[in-house]
């Protein structure tokens, strides 16, 4: 398991810098779409960053809009309505704006149309998030809140320990949903076609297009099996560990299985070697449940 973490490290170390090429790369007037079953990893890769980075937008989105239309006194009035109304347009509404507007900004390199990428799966995934962290910011429990005001705890701290504790698993499931719905877009995404002007990204999406248009059967039947390794690896290597992880935010008693990767990673002499520090910055940050949260800080203020 050490040399496995090693080696993811240096995996992820390499598909950063080669992401980077990409995005500070010379814009292309047509980008080269290769149909070979060997650049279906680079394709890949390039597809995967795109979802990864749209859902890190749509998580800082999520956390700012949902806290303020929960927290802020009379701000729910203006923004329930507004998000309810751009979750209702098509994606492919915001298409031309974005394009049109970055490739102006950055007329001689790629980070113009991969923003706009990023930003059409943005579109997909945002808003089941933003009505799950707000709808779990409403129904926090009063108790709760009294505790916290009892700590004389801060905005932040309220906001870290307590509105992200009780969020955390409606956010981790819409966001399974969320990274899962970007999926959909991955094509219009990844190939623009406006007008006269053809942009097309490298990716996956792309690739399906390119391979339709040409008629290669094999090739769009490649292209849908590595899509569907992608998110098998996402879904083993990303959300089953959080979602083992979360557990610890609930009361309740699950039968939900583990995670295999938590399992190896705690043989693993690196991880017990970090892991006085992560528990402890864990502990600082987030309650492990409810109830514990009230003690904690009943037995604070009392003692």
């Amino acid at each position: 398991m050490d040399l496995a973490m090693l080696g993811g490290l240096a995996a992820l170390i390499y598909a950063l810098v080669t992401v980077a090429r990409q995005w500070s790369g010379p814009l292309q007037p047509v980008s080269v779409i290769h149909l070979e079953s060997r650049y279906l990893p680079l394709y890949a890769l390039f597809s995967l960053s795109h979802g990864v980075m749209a859902y890190v937008v749509s998580f800082l989105f999520t956390l700012v809009y949902g806290y303020v239309m929960a927290r802020v006194a009379g701000a729910e009035k203006v923004l329930l309505p507004v998000l309810d109304i751009l979750q209702s347009m098509p994606v492919l509404g915001f298409l031309p704006g974005f394009v049109l507007g970055l490739v102006y900004l950055f007329p001689n390199q790629n980070i113009g149309l991969e923003i706009a990428s990023v930003l059409m799966i943005f579109t997909g995934q945002v808003w089941n998030m933003t009505f799950s962290f707000y709808s779990s910011l409403k129904s926090v429990p009063p108790d709760l809140v009294a505790v916290a005001r009892l700590a004389r705890m801060s905005w932040w701290e309220r906001f870290f320990r307590l509105d992200l504790s009780f969020a955390a698993i409606g956010l981790l499931w819409n966001s399974m949903m969320s990274m899962a719905g970007g999926w959909f877009f991955l094509m219009v995404s990844e190939a623009f076609v406006l007008g006269e002007h053809d942009f097309r990204l490298p990716g996956l999406g792309s690739y399906m297009s390119f391979a339709i248009e040409r008629g290669d059967r094999w090739a769009q039947l490649l292209g849908v099996l590595t899509m569907l390794g992608m998110i098998v690896l996402v879904d083993q290597v990303v959300w089953r560990p959080l979602v083992a992880w979360s557990h610890r935010f609930t009361d309740e008693e699950t039968t939900t299985s583990g995670s295999w990767l938590l399992e190896r990673l705690q043989r693993s002499h690196i991880a017990r070697a970090l892991s006085p520090y992560l528990v402890s910055g864990r502990k600082r940050l987030f309650f492990k449940n409810a109830l514990e949260n009230k003690l904690k800080y009943i037995i604070y203020n009392y003692r």
